[in-house]
This record gives C-alpha cells, structure tokens and sequence, in this order.
C-alpha cells in the first residue's frame, strides 16, 4: 500500500507541474507556435494525470506512457544538442 500512496504523489506533483505549463503556453501562442503546441500535449496530459492519481492501477497504460514520452524525449534531445 505504500508504494500506491508514493506513485499517487508522485502522479499528483508531475501533473501539477505540467498544468503549470498553461501560463508560459498563453505567453508562447504568437511568438513560438511549435512550442506553444508543446506546452499544450503536456498540460492535456497533466489534467489526465491528475484524474489517474485517484486510482493509479486502472491507469497503467497512461502512466507507462508519460514515463515512455519523458524518457523518448529526453533522447531525442539530448541527440539533437549533441549535433549542433
């Protein structure tokens, strides 16, 4: 039961911090749009994150997901400032 309790903060904290995306998203919109556009995945998936926090075992494929997104992107860019 422990280890439920860590993943729901755990759940609870990262999908806070994506939703805290949504005000730099608003201050993007006309100077960046590609960025903009990314904010945006990540604040939908931070509102889904915080509906699976109330029962994190009915929402694995979301989860695994998130952390398979995070650590894909992480590749791609550290391959991207490893170029130039």
């Amino acid at each position: 039961m422990n280890r439920e309790r860590a993943l729901t903060v755990v759940l609870v904290v990262v999908g806070l911090i994506f939703c805290a995306l949504a005000y730099p998203l608003i201050m993007f919109v006309k100077q960046a749009p590609a960025l903009a556009m990314s904010f945006s995945v990540y604040v939908t998936l931070g509102i889904f994150l915080l509906f699976a926090s109330r029962n994190p075992s009915a929402n694995r494929s979301l989860i695994a997901f998130t952390a398979w997104r995070a650590s894909s992107m992480q590749c791609l860019w550290r391959g991207r400032l490893s170029l130039g």
